[in-house]
This record gives C-alpha cells, structure tokens and sequence, in this order.
C-alpha cells in the first residue's frame, strides 16, 4: 500500500513523530489535524486521517484531506468513505473553507475513484513527481469546492443511516 502525499523513501524516528503529535495535542500546530480510524464495535484501530490546512495564504481557504485504512480486513467494507465524508463536514463545515485538496499516486486507483465518489474532480497530473521503488510515479491532485461538497451532500445525507467507524483526535 502506498500513501498519498507521503513519501516512502523518507524515514522519521519515534522521538520526531511523538514530538509531531505532542505539538498537535497542545495546540501548537494549528495547521494539521490528525485522527486515528476505529472501527465502533471494537474500539479498534484501523487506519489513520489527516487535514492539512493551508497556510501559504494570508486568509486559510483549503486543506489537503488524506486517510489510509491500513489493516486490510477495514478493507472494503465504507470506512474509507464514511471517513472522508467526516474529514469533508470538518474542512467545510466545522472549518469553512473553501475548497478541498485529494492528492494520491495515480496507480492507486482505490484511493482516486473514492474520491470521485464523494465529488471531487481531477484538476492535475504531475507527471513523474515522486521516486520510489526504484523508479518515478505521477501525482493525481483533485479538488472538491464547498458549493459541490454541500449539493452532493445534501442528497447522501437522506440515504446515509448508520456508521461504522468513529475517528478520534490522535492519541
């Protein structure tokens, strides 16, 4: 499985990554939320989400929206959709903004036909931007506006009934 926007080659320690979460829990990093993915009937951990908020701008009006389900039986059964339609109420929502960023490799096609189910749209192809496995791979980059996140919602929200997963503020 491989990680949008993440770059396998890169390696962080334990003593950097729990620095990264402490500076989330106090409050210090304002720009990056990030979840764990439980599954409800068990507590269980089964992936993670992130929101990356954009702050290359004077007024904040977009984020980056990533999951990865990384136990294989959470495969297939919604929590990847019923989790990025729970990061999608908090980006537009709870957050405001604007618009939505999905950025993925384009050989994981799961990840950009979930995307497009919940309304975004493929708006670049960078083209060889990544080097892992010992070669280059493209960058999908779709996007969803607030006004197209709240029509298609407004029609999921009747047929939606229960869920399945609850996702948490990292620990």
């Amino acid at each position: 499985m491989r990680l949008a926007r993440s770059f396998p080659d890169h390696v962080i320690s334990k003593e950097a990554l729990e620095a990264e979460f402490a500076k989330e829990l106090k409050g210090e990093d304002t720009g990056r939320r990030a979840y764990i993915i439980e599954e409800k009937s068990t507590r269980k951990p089964v992936g993670w989400a992130t929101i990356r908020i954009h702050q290359f701008q004077r007024k904040m009006t977009a984020a980056d929206v990533g999951l990865a389900l990384g136990e294989k039986t959470a495969w297939s059964k919604g929590y990847g959709t019923e989790t990025a339609r729970l990061l999608l109420d908090e980006v537009f929502r709870q957050l405001n903004l604007h618009r939505a960023e999905w950025w993925t490799f384009s050989e994981n096609n799961v990840s950009v036909q979930l995307a497009k189910k919940l309304g975004f749209k493929e708006e670049a192809r960078l083209r060889d931007a990544v080097f892992f496995d010992n070669r280059y791979h493209d960058l999908v980059v779709l996007g969803l506006l607030k006004q197209e996140f709240e029509s298609i919602r407004a029609v999921s929200e009747t047929s939606r009934d229960k869920t399945t997963v609850s996702y948490l503020q990292s620990p």
